[in-house]
């Protein structure tokens, strides 16, 4: 009887694991299934045909642009760890940047990006939430810049009965960093949170992670945030030009703009947990928005999986071996973090 009853516990736990995979699993098939709706949609041979067209030499000199797009990045990351008194070696930085890029392309959100955080552990021994808050600036950065370009991208096409509902979105964007950095509405938040529950009281500790967190995003000052918007700006110039050279290939006539509007909604979109990758949900917005300038779904289409394929299967790779040339772990069993 007690070997029943073990057995039938061990069917319930067997069977809620498998559930919480399914759920956690579910949303992200939202992503293919989008992409099973565009490819019924298009002409497959002429998809295929216009891939096979398309021009290697200038795709090559995209891929290349990658390696100095990652180098920008990693220079704006090192100032922000200047500014919060934190280092890493230009070359140690470079792998930690690359690898966490892989590990982004794997986690919904890209979240994985914040495993250079664990970088920042080993090397440094800094407190987690200092690392975790130079990753998180750096994140912010780009957050910002996509929304931006992203907002510019609704009123470039004339869809003015979406402007307002852009105008408010991003400035509800900033209003969560806004009242984490404010003194008073964080120290309200303290407050109350102490008040209601231990877990609050945990969290908003003196000498917690998130007070870590805030501390370091509060170090950074004019001169580090100046620098880091110029380096912004070059990194997205790189990476636009990037994406039109891609374009180029594949011999789109559209301008500039409209790809730099059309790649940045798409980046947007992969922010959502609603796919790996981003694929689908990527191609679905950028094929949606050539699509109003004028281009073939087939050719939009052809666009948006070369940019798949250089930025998150070449640069996955790269990021694959950065991480193998200087991997992290995390000993769970001590709680430490090791590099092997």
């Amino acid at each position: 009887m007690p070997q029943a009853v073990d057995s039938e516990k061990g069917i319930n736990v067997h069977s809620r694991n498998v559930g919480s995979v399914l759920r956690s699993l579910l949303p992200r098939t939202i992503g293919f299934i989008l992409l099973l709706i565009l490819f019924q949609q298009i002409d497959a041979s002429y998809l295929f045909e216009t891939l096979k067209r398309a021009q290697l030499g200038t795709i090559l000199a995209a891929v290349v642009l990658l390696i100095v797009l990652i180098a920008v990045k990693t220079i704006r990351w090192r100032t922000i760890l200047d500014a919060l008194n934190l280092s890493l070696s230009g070359w140690e930085a470079f792998l930690a940047y690359f690898a966490g890029v892989f590990i982004g392309f794997l986690t919904p959100g890209r979240l994985g990006e914040f495993g250079r955080a664990l970088y920042l552990r080993k090397e440094e021994n800094s407190p987690p939430g200092m690392a975790f808050s130079s990753v998180l600036a750096d994140r912010l950065f780009d957050l910002y810049t996509l929304l931006i370009v992203g907002s510019a991208a609704i009123f470039a096409i004339g869809m003015a009965q979406y402007r307002l509902w852009t105008i408010l979105f991003f400035m509800l964007s900033l209003l969560p960093l806004a009242l984490f950095l404010h003194d008073g509405s964080f120290n309200w938040l303290q407050n109350v949170a102490g008040r209601t529950s231990r877990v609050g009281r945990k969290v908003f500790d003196p000498e917690g992670w998130l007070i870590g967190v805030r501390r370091g995003l509060l170090m950074m000052g004019i001169k580090a945030v100046a620098v880091c918007t110029v380096l912004t700006i070059a990194a997205y110039g790189i990476y636009f030009t990037q994406c039109f050279l891609l374009a180029k290939s594949l011999a789109l006539d559209v301008s500039y703009d409209v790809i730099m509007f059309s790649v940045a909604l798409g980046s947007l979109v992969t922010l959502l947990p609603f796919s790996i990758s981003g694929l689908g949900t990527r191609e679905a917005t950028i094929v949606t928005y050539l699509s109003s300038a004028g281009v073939a779904a087939e050719k939009a289409l052809s666009f948006s999986f070369l940019v798949f394929v250089t930025f998150y299967v070449v640069g996955g790779l790269v990021g694959a071996i950065a991480w193998l040339v200087h991997p992290i772990h995390l000993d769970f069993k001590r709680g430490e973090v090791r590099r092997d």
